[in-house]
């Protein structure tokens, strides 16, 4: 009998065992595990949408040149344009072109983006300031920016000025629009009770303000790192000596067809790479700020 008694608990402990083992080890993982997978479900779901429309693309474009549905000289081919792409990465002179258009760019966006956060933030927190003038900056952001080339060049001639300083009126009212914009949206009640915690606006400003707009105002420099290479290569084509924007026209100017696609390529890859760095910052100011 005592046997018997000795020998109960052991065996509760392994049906209890047995019961336990099973049940999932730890339902967290469990979950990050799935979380895991369908994330790369996901990225492999994106990648083949972006690979089969980029392959359809290419099929119906070869298409249209390969049975001459249009004119061959019009829209090349995409061999042709994959030839000259590559061809232009051998060449020298392309280099000094696309260093060319690239730091226009980079300066335009660097000094438009310090100024327009600068001026965005002033304007937020002096409303009167912004009021007073707001006209002159709706005047001064509706100028197109190929009007104003021609008169860069006219003041600081075909060099690097022209470009960097096109580059810089587009960069400038896009940060200076966002950072406003994140600065006077900052939750009302927020607001309210950082002043009743008696904090200074020294300290609103550094630990809510600047924290809460941080976001928008990345975004709205990826949109800049765009904007920039668009407002380079533009003054670049009015006038310049080097430059993606100048071998653009001269191409163009010779009907050399599969040179220009492979140009814009240059051009919107160039883009990208800018696109891609200011996205990997939003990633990091998007983790710190929550």
């Amino acid at each position: 009998m005592s046997d018997l008694r000795s020998d109960a608990p052991r065996t509760v402990a392994l049906i209890g065992g047995a019961a336990n083992n099973n049940e999932p080890a730890d339902p967290d993982n469990t979950i990050l595990v799935e979380r895991r997978r369908a994330r790369r479900n996901e990225k492999i779901l994106v990648w083949t949408l972006r690979v089969g429309a980029l392959a359809v693309f290419v099929s119906v474009w070869a298409y249209v040149s390969g049975n001459k549905i249009v004119d061959p000289m019009m829209i090349s081919a995409p061999l042709d344009v994959a030839q000259a792409f590559f061809g232009q990465l051998t060449d020298g002179v392309f280099w000094t072109d696309v260093t060319a258009t690239f730091s226009g760019a980079m300066v335009g966006l660097v000094t438009g983006a310090i100024a327009g956060i600068l001026a965005g933030v002033v304007f937020a927190r002096v409303q009167v300031l912004h009021t007073a003038a707001s006209p002159f900056l709706t005047l001064m952001n509706s100028l197109p920016r190929p009007a104003l080339a021609p008169i860069f060049i006219l003041w600081f001639g075909l060099g690097f000025g022209p470009k960097a300083l096109v580059a810089f009126s587009v960069v400038f009212f896009v940060l200076m629009t966002s950072t406003m914009g994140a600065m006077k949206s900052i939750d009302h009640d927020i607001a309210q009770l950082t002043k009743s915690l008696g904090m200074t606006r020294t300290q609103r400003f550094f630990k809510i303000e600047i924290p809460a707009a941080l976001p928008a105002i990345v975004g709205g420099l990826r949109l800049g790192a765009v904007y920039s290479v668009l407002g380079a290569v533009v003054s670049e084509m009015v006038g310049a000596y080097t430059g993606l924007g100048q071998r653009l026209v001269v191409v163009t100017n010779n009907f050399q067809v599969a040179e220009t696609f492979a140009i814009l390529i240059a051009m919107g890859l160039l883009s990208m790479v800018l696109d891609v760095s200011i996205s990997g910052l939003q990633k990091l100011v998007t983790k710190w700020t929550r």
